[in-house]
């Protein structure tokens, strides 16, 4: 194979815009492409409506751009094909052209600088910036997949617990109306078949099974208002922390208080779900394991956000290490107060030190509607 053969063959297109003002310099580069390897597919341009008529007649690899033009300039030159293709390699080719003006155009997105009368290294130039645009934009569309995947995965998340939340609103009533109701009957006659007994022994053993299905009756009522408490959905998110409070105070456990404005308007389903979630999985939390004398839970709406923070002054724990177990798979419920106040789009910050107690902050915005109520 000859020379010529070999060059020929390893002639490689580029599709080329050149903003020059000058035919005989713009023939120089020409030149200096094809001694490259290049064979130019190139149009030439002098004003900014010449250059955005061909950003947009074709698809381009490059821009090569004089500094200065009668009615134009490689800086406007240089934001105009960055609004249109933050990619596009964009060389500057000039002549007259200082240190400090080069460094400000390399500063403002230039690819690279070159002088006019030494362009040796114009091809070698032109190849990195080939590749460099490439790896951008092989780069730009995995951060689109991903992001596609995560928006995706988000919304599947975020369909599961509406499933979720669905499916406990369902058990919950069907073991309040069904299994409930007939365990109030079964209860209700064992208790009159008892009355109308004569044999003492028969009599004393309806009133225990009587006994018994009573208190399969509270279990199934408690069961029912723990899955999801109707005043969740009936009343508004204020009555199902004052429910839930109640239900969690004993005597000989933790004095719990709960601050929440008398005017808190609802917040929505998904605002109202999240924030009783939340204070349910931390109120559990602090009495498992915090030995806490004290609790407040406080909610507020106001600003077009909804805040919860719920404060203990119990032993506190490594937040590091339980961080750690959570990524691990050991410890959920961080992870789930996560993922609930993430998909609502808000944010959770949770402050714990060993012996200073724990502080948890919820933090997400409101639907339009409960936004507007929230600021009136």
């Amino acid at each position: 194979m000859t020379n010529a053969e070999q060059q020929v063959e390893a002639a490689r297109p580029l599709r080329a815009i050149i903003v020059e003002d000058t035919p005989d310099d713009a023939a120089l580069l020409l030149r200096a492409l094809r001694r490259a390897g290049f064979v130019p597919d190139y149009v030439r341009v002098q004003t900014e409506e010449e250059l955005d008529q061909a950003l947009r007649a074709g698809q381009w690899d490059v821009v090569l751009s004089d500094y200065t033009l009668p009615d134009f300039s490689g800086l406007i030159a240089l934001h105009q094909v960055r609004a249109f293709d933050p990619d596009m390699p964009f060389i500057i080719i000039s002549g007259n052209i200082g240190e400090d003006v080069a460094v400000a155009a390399m500063k403002a997105g230039a690819h690279d600088y070159i002088i006019k009368g030494n362009l040796t290294r114009l091809g070698a130039a032109i190849d990195r910036e080939l590749r460099e645009t490439e790896m951008r934009r092989a780069r730009r569309s995995d951060e689109q997949a991903l992001l596609h995947a995560r928006l995706r995965l988000q919304a599947l998340s975020n369909r599961m617990l509406e499933m979720q939340e669905a499916e406990r609103r369902h058990i919950a009533r069907e073991l309040h109306d069904e299994i409930g109701q007939s365990l109030t009957a079964i209860k209700l006659n064992l208790e009159a078949l008892a009355r109308r007994l004569g044999d003492d022994k028969v009599r004393s053993l309806a009133d225990e099974i009587a006994g018994v299905a009573g208190e399969v009756l509270d279990q199934v009522r408690r069961l029912s208002l723990d899955l999801r408490p109707p005043q969740l959905d009936d009343l508004g998110l204020r009555a199902a922390l004052h429910w839930l409070v109640k239900r969690h105070s004993r005597e000989g456990g933790p004095a719990i208080e709960l601050e929440a404005p008398e005017d808190l308007p609802r917040l929505g389903t998904q605002a109202e779900t999240a924030c009783f979630r939340i204070a349910q999985e931390a109120l559990t939390n602090v009495l498992r394991h915090s030995d806490a004398k004290t609790v407040r839970i406080l909610l507020d709406a106001k600003d077009g956000h909804c805040s919860l923070e719920v404060r203990d002054d119990g032993r506190g724990f490594d937040l590091a290490a339980a961080r750690a177990k959570a990524l691990e798979g050991a410890s959920l419920g961080l992870v789930g107060m996560n993922e609930r106040v993430t998909l609502a789009g808000g944010e959770i910050r949770i402050a714990s030190h060993v012996g200073e107690g724990t502080r948890l902050l919820a933090r997400f915005p409101l639907p339009t509607d409960a936004a507007e109520g929230a600021r009136a």
